[in-house]
């Protein structure tokens, strides 16, 4: 019976789980997030599913289907060898999104269950355990980024291993519990494991302390104790390092821009109400947590001190979180793997009073100045949907808590066997469920209406994209477009491994690609996260990049529809470049740059672009467009926006328009839609602020089309140095495209492009292919020097003949990770072997 009633928590703790993620995410729609989660967290595992199948590689180094082409390690974030997505090759026939779904609710769980497991293994009493993995589960980033950003907490199960781990080596001298905890916390967020590894490294000293708390411990004993201790947490880095070191060297190439911060901000301690709180970016408790540090500095015990005081001075001293973000911004998210320390916390703080421990008065101050706290920091919100109203919250449930201290301590007086878990745990738990549900971003707009999922997901999508590459023989590009929210959600999606796209969204990208996008052809940038870089509507980028085919529900404009699938249409564009060929018309890149806007844009669609000064060829295209003067039409307001018809002095097939934007709110975002082709500006203290200050638009027209629709946003702003231009594009150049390469789609996988080409003149190989330094091109089996083209992109010379041709891509770091890790491997097995050795020697 005893048995049975053990088990009954856990039961309890599963279905209070499953109803709180029904609660909070699972009414809106799916188990899944707009922001993120269905461009990045559930679209890019399928991706490295799919290239596997194909390759049967589990150590792929290219990505030659997003973003143009990049190096795969780019992606590696987003579970290339993470634990909890491997498994899902073994099952072909389940939706990855589906399964990302099922793995977060399981690994959630989980979490939570070990997090009792591991309190109940430190003593705690059941009643306790029980409420503070409730806590524990109703945190901000729990459910908010499980069913979000999941690579933010996908790692809590393997760190509540861990916590089990250090407990272990403690207690048993084993560590294979914890080096293999860390190796498969590392392999599943490597960003986030840093802050664990932190954290794990705090709880060792806490344990340590208190193992030697009548102990008199001196400083070389605690420097060797300590090297002994960080050893396993060394082992499964190096263990680990064949998925570190190349995805180290990917991070160093190119990745999003951090914030200005000065030195002295540093060290400055910083203390917000918003990282303890509520926010699922952040810790995510309540303000109990805060009082429970306060009163941490209080505590006598070296083990319980240091682990409150190592809490305290990572959390408030601005240089911790610098450094977590890896030196890019100072951003709360990486606290998260501190939650499970800070509700361990709670629980010796409950203890405490439970065994009277406190006095009274050492127990209402720290109350009282979370108290005035809170109300002094009322403007320190940053969260613009809940700024107003989160902190008349938290004041009220700072004022609650203290309520109930006070309560409890006159019960305790008059009741010994008082439960402080009722009085003092159980208002946080409620507040939790309460506010997190009502106030703060568990709301239906977060999450991916079940019609929408259906629209993105659905399999006449990938029966089109199939269709079109089906009878193809040439290498090109196949987008899919529809609704913004659609391009939001298909910014990385590949729906077969032969489908090819230029878009791309990811914490770490190719920097020359990036910048051409961005800087030198000036694309249009629909969102205000700088690093969605999506499908794009430029007619001139399409024909450039190659985008042959486009799948959609609607007309695309310059491409002809060639078949249906369901209401899903594919069109075609027998323009479009081929992604690789070879051509001796060319333009020096010191003459491209000196071209005005439209013409930096279509020089591509004439010349290659190149760096070494050459003769270039001769022709005029200064004179292919016309500039032209726009006029007002008509009027007229929807949803708060102005819309306004805007009437062309004449009929072309192409409007290329710029103008800058002056932002008189720049703590606001900025959106112009012309024609539905969407610019935003993004609010300057955006953390991925896209400084898309020039809004550019190469605007497709209908024959006999003399108007276009402007839309403007919400704001205060001014448009400035308007640029406006007509024209028609060229014909598919036969003079540029000389030569296409024919794909030996056999020989072609993975990190390999071969084919062969024939060259009629002496020139260039050109292709749309990202430059990265890392390639190797072979011609006829010699190797080539690479060189850069169209500013951005892949070539290299190239004589007149037939030739053979082998582009090979090599990830920087993956031998020495590889070497690493076998020494790692290696490592670790021998002190399995020691640690057995002395344990049988002992007995």
């Amino acid at each position: 019976m005893d048995k049975v009633k053990r088990y009954i928590p856990y039961l309890l703790l599963t279905g209070l789980t499953l109803f709180f993620c029904w609660m909070f995410v699972g009414r809106y729609g799916i188990f899944g997030a707009k922001v993120d989660w269905l461009s990045q967290h559930s679209v890019l595992p399928d991706y490295f599913r799919q290239q596997f199948y194909a390759t049967g590689k589990l150590f792929p180094e290219f990505a030659a289907n997003l973003g143009g082409g990049q190096n795969i390690y780019h992606f590696a974030y987003y579970g290339l060898y993470s634990p909890l997505i491997l498994p899902s090759y073994l099952l072909p026939f389940v939706k990855m999104s589906d399964y990302i779904m099922a793995v977060s609710i399981t690994g959630l769980t989980a979490s939570v269950l070990l997090f009792y497991y591991w309190l109940k293994s430190r003593k705690t009493d059941t009643g306790t355990a029980f409420i503070l993995s409730l806590m524990f589960l109703l945190a901000g980033p729990m459910i908010g980024q499980y069913s979000g950003q999941i690579m933010f907490v996908d790692y809590m199960p393997f760190l509540c291993l861990a916590l089990i781990g250090v407990d272990r080596y403690f207690e048993q001298e084993k560590s294979a519990l914890f080096t293999v905890s860390v190796f498969l916390m590392i392999m599943t967020s490597f960003y986030f494991s840093i802050g664990g590894m932190l954290a794990l490294v705090l709880y060792g000293l806490h344990r340590y302390f208190e193992q030697r708390e009548e102990c008199r411990v001196t400083v070389s004993t605690f420097l060797i104790d300590g090297l002994y201790f960080v050893r396993p947490m060394f082992l499964a880095v190096l263990m680990g390092s064949f998925f570190l070191v190349p995805t180290a060297l990917a991070l160093t190439g190119g990745r999003s821009k951090g914030q200005n911060i000065s030195l002295a901000t540093f060290f400055v301690p910083q203390i917000t109400v918003e990282r303890f709180t509520y926010s699922i970016y952040g810790i995510g408790l309540t303000t109990l947590v805060i009082t429970v540090l306060l009163t941490g500095l209080l505590y006598r015990k070296i083990y319980e001190k240091v682990l409150t005081y190592g809490c305290v001075i990572v959390l408030v001293i601005p240089v911790f979180t610098y450094l977590l973000n890896g030196g890019l911004y100072i951003r709360d998210k990486v606290f998260i793997p501190f939650l499970p320390l800070l509700c361990y916390l709670i629980g010796i703080y409950l203890e405490k009073c439970r065994k009277r421990e406190l006095s009274f008065i050492a127990g209402i101050v720290p109350y009282i100045i979370t108290t005035i706290f809170v109300y002094i920091a009322r403007n320190q919100f940053v969260s613009k949907a809940i700024g107003k109203s989160i902190w008349k919250v938290l004041l009220a449930e700072s004022i609650l808590f203290l309520i109930c201290y006070v309560l409890y301590c006159a019960m305790k007086r008059y009741h010994k066997e008082t439960k402080e878990i009722l009085m003092l745990a159980l208002p946080s738990v409620i507040c939790l469920a309460v506010t997190m549900n009502t106030f703060y971003q568990m709301k239906p707009d977060r999450y991916v209406s079940r019609k929408l999922y259906r629209d993105v997901v659905g399999e006449q999508n990938r029966q089109a994209v199939k269709e079109a590459l089906k009878d193809d023989d040439g290498y090109y590009r196949t987008e899919q477009a529809g609704s913004d929210d659609e391009n939001a959600a298909d910014l990385n999606r590949i729906w077969d491994v032969e489908q090819n796209i230029t878009s791309i969204y990811s914490s770490a990208y190719n920097p020359d690609y990036q910048t051409f996008r961005q800087k030198t052809f000036g694309l249009e940038e629909p969102f205000r996260n700088g690093m969605m870089q999506s499908v794009s509507k430029n007619p001139v980028f399409q024909r450039m990049m190659g985008v042959r085919y486009i799948v959609s529900d609607s007309d695309v404009p310059g491409y002809t529809l060639v078949k249906k699938c369901g209401t899903t249409g594919i069109y075609q564009n027998k323009d479009a470049a081929p992604v690789m060929y070879a051509t001796d018309r060319v333009m020096t890149e010191e003459k491209y740059k000196k071209l005005a806007f439209p013409y930096n844009q279509t020089a591509f669609l004439e010349y290659a672009v190149v760096g070494e000064h050459t003769e270039s060829s001769d022709q005029n295209i200064m004179t292919a467009y016309e500039p032209v003067s726009l006029k007002m039409a008509n009027n007229r307001t929807t949803g708060g926006a102005e819309q306004k018809t805007i009437q062309q002095e004449g009929q072309k097939q192409i409007l290329f328009l710029r103008f800058r934007v002056d932002n008189a709110h720049p703590n606001k975002d900025v959106a112009v839609w012309i024609n539905g082709i969407r610019n935003k500006l993004s609010a300057k203290d955006h953390v991925y602020y896209n400084e898309n200050k020039i809004f550019t638009y190469a605007v497709p027209l209908k024959d006999g089309e003399d108007n276009i629709s402007v839309t403007f946003g919400k704001g205060k702003y001014r448009l400035r140095h308007v640029q406006a231009y007509l024209g028609s594009l060229p014909e598919r150049s036969e003079l540029l495209y000389q030569s296409e390469i024919q794909v030996d789609k056999k020989q072609t996988e993975d990190n390999v492009i071969q084919g062969t080409i024939r060259v009629k003149k002496d020139g260039w190989f050109i292709t749309s292919i990202p430059y990265d330094k890392h390639f190797k091109i072979y011609i006829d089996g010699k190797e080539t020097e690479i060189q850069k083209v169209n500013t951005a992109f892949l070539g290299c010379k190239i004589e007149s003949g037939n030739h053979e041709l082998k582009i090979i891509y090599h990830a920087p770091g993956t031998t020495t990770g590889k070497v690493l890790s076998l020494i790692g491997i290696a490592g670790f097995l021998l002190v399995l072997v020691r640690e057995k050795r002395k344990q049988k020697n002992t007995r």
